[in-house]
């Protein structure tokens, strides 16, 4: 018997890991990743990259970019 193998959502982000220098007002980027969602085509709710722990919320054909500030 066949199993039906499920097709990825394949909706993708970018997200940016920002650092705020010590004595500066100003943030760079310390890392960027690119990240897609392994949950099946057509999944209710957010959008999920299990490698990376992220989930975000933006229509499938979107490619938002994601902030998070690194921590200490």
């Amino acid at each position: 018997m066949k199993e039906k193998q499920l097709t990825a959502c394949g909706a993708r982000a970018t997200l940016l890991i920002m650092l705020s220098p010590a004595g500066t007002s100003t943030n760079v980027a310390k890392q960027r990743l690119l990240l897609s969602c392994h949950l099946p085509t057509g999944h209710p709710g957010e959008h999920v990259d299990t490698d990376q722990a992220e989930q975000w919320d933006a229509p499938v054909t979107a490619n938002p970019t994601l902030l998070r500030q690194a921590e200490d």
